[in-house]
């Protein structure tokens, strides 16, 4: 309770609409749209005083029904749902949370929250208050949970569909010569989330659930009710759960992660919430060259990857640069951010070598991708002068990269 005074706090401090243009702007504008567009699910990540955040889904159902779960996030008992009726007039969409009355601007694809006289925020934390639609997830694809470390301890999950079921397979690093989490199964899909039975015995079910986490760049795995959790415990020896966060990490040519080189900035801006994206201005080697990057975060504040149009200035574009900024995110031959020479060299056919003012870079048509030397770390006469071009017997096999990226819609 003392929360959600909290929250409803700050919402009284609300003052007027700020109507931002999409040119220029992480976030999509007020305008009014027709209300027979507003159904469907929502998504957004608060501000908190006193927390890391506040994520919030809100379920507007055809019958008029809506469902609102409110987490305060890294607190015990921070969690809440409102179930009612919802109204909507003029714009004004309206639930009930304990009782009070709580409003929303209903927009384009997104649902404003509005404080006293109706009116959303203006200041710097505008961004924050809107919710934004959700589309199908894709759920096809591998995951693991997040880990950066090499030779960590992770856990995978591979989902597959097979007609209008879905093949999931999990497994685990091995700990002291022994495979954790093993666990394979068949899941039906419900409302976008997938349901598997854990159970080992015959007729009887134990569901567990497989549904998009709040910022879409991956999958949560959890039961309903707390006294099943040790169903989904039991297919790990070492005491872990098959329950947690499951991230898409994988890169191609042509995709990483959950986006790929059909996406525009303006599909990725509607699938994150606002709180894990920071548009910053990009600098090349040269005084001119500067770009739009849209530096991509999960929950935790760490940086995944950067995003780049061709063009500043509108968010409508595909994206055309993917900057590999963690080491989470590979290829399927296990190249990352953190690799070396060498195991490029191994992995891929490097099919020609640049000079640039500071670095060499290695060009890999087969992903598509750049992967940066800084010449501090070659040999001497790195330079073949007869030649034109780089010795590449005088690159250190076992120099690291300094940067990975995949360049898109050139």
């Amino acid at each position: 309770m003392k929360k959600l005074l909290c929250l409803l706090a700050v919402v009284l401090i609300f003052n007027a609409c700020n109507t931002i243009k999409n040119k220029d702007s992480v976030i999509n504008d007020c305008s009014d749209q027709d209300a027979s567009n507003y159904e469907g699910v929502y998504k957004g990540t608060y501000p908190c005083a006193d927390c890391s955040g506040i994520q919030v889904n809100l379920a507007l159902n055809s019958d008029n029904t809506f469902v609102y779960k409110v987490i305060y996030l890294d607190e015990e008992d921070g969690r809440f749902v409102h179930k009612g009726k919802y109204t909507v007039k003029e714009s004004i969409l309206t639930i009930q949370e304990d009782s009070k009355p709580v409003h929303f601007l209903v927009g384009e694809n997104t649902l404003t929250l509005l404080g006293h006289g109706l009116k959303p925020n203006t200041g710097e934390l505008t961004d924050y208050y809107k919710l934004k639609k959700q589309g199908n997830f894709d759920y096809e694809g591998k995951y693991e949970t997040f880990n950066e470390e090499n030779g960590g301890y992770t856990q995978t999950l591979s989902i597959k569909r097979e007609g209008k079921n879905y093949k999931v397979v999990f497994s685990a690093s091995i700990v002291k010569n022994k495979e954790n989490c093993i666990f394979s199964g068949v899941g039906s899909i419900k409302n976008d989330t997938i349901r598997v039975n854990l159970s080992k015995e015959k007729n009887n079910e134990i569901l567990m659930y497989i549904a998009p986490s709040h910022d879409n760049l991956g999958v949560e795995v959890f039961t309903k009710n707390l006294e099943e959790r040790f169903a989904i415990m039991s297919y790990c020896g070492g005491g872990a759960s098959l329950a947690g966060k499951y991230m898409k990490n994988t890169i191609t040519a042509n995709s990483i992660g959950v986006f790929n080189n059909h996406n525009t900035i303006a599909e990725v801006l509607q699938t994150l919430p606002n709180t894990q994206i920071k548009k910053r201005t990009g600098h090349g080697e040269f005084f001119e060259n500067v770009y739009d990057d849209y530096e991509i975060y999960n929950h935790d504040n760490q940086l995944l990857f950067t995003l780049t149009p061709k063009e500043t200035g509108y968010i409508d574009q595909k994206i055309n640069r993917v900057l590999v900024d963690s080491p989470f995110f590979k290829t399927g031959k296990g190249i990352h951010k953190n690799s070396t020479y060498k195991n490029i060299k191994a992995a891929y056919k490097i099919n020609k070598i640049e000079s640039t003012r500071d670095h060499i870079v290695l060009i890999v048509d087969e992903l598509n991708a750049n992967f940066s030397i800084s010449k501090n770390k070659l040999k001497q006469n790195w330079w073949n002068n007869e030649k034109k071009k780089v010795n590449e017997t005088k690159i250190p096999l076992n120099t690291q990269i300094d940067s990975f990226v995949l360049w898109w819609n050139d």
